[in-house]
């Protein structure tokens, strides 16, 4: 084995110690560099969500309103409903309010449960 002097162990751990620290730099400028792109992309997917959310809440909203729409016109020209209708007709009620609707059909369905048709 060769004699190995302190001048070439200081080399070595001078070498070794601008090596991890070039590493250290290198890895935390990507860590920064590559948030810095990364959250921009995550607050528009989290808007695009809360906006699909919205579009789904509307389509739902209306697609309840029509099949409320439907069930009242049918009590109100007296075609009778069957209990399981009737049941389901008021989970869709319970759904169309918690939605946010309240409108003509809020005030219809209210005027049949005082007349006592459903």
């Amino acid at each position: 084995m060769e004699n190995i002097t302190l001048g070439q162990i200081a080399a070595i751990i001078t070498f070794l110690s601008v090596f991890i620290g070039a590493i250290t730099a290198i890895i935390t400028f990507s860590k920064s560099f590559i948030s810095k792109i990364l959250v921009p992309i995550n607050e528009k997917i989290d808007h695009l969500e809360n906006v699909s959310s919205l579009g789904r809440n509307n389509i739902e909203l209306e697609l309840i309103k029509i099949i409320l729409v439907n069930f009242i016109n049918d009590i109100e020209q007296g075609i009778e409903k069957t209990p399981v209708q009737k049941r389901n007709a008021y989970e869709l009620y319970d759904r169309y309010v918690f939605l946010g609707g309240n409108s003509y059909v809020h005030d219809k369905w209210e005027e049949l449960i005082r007349e006592k048709k459903i």
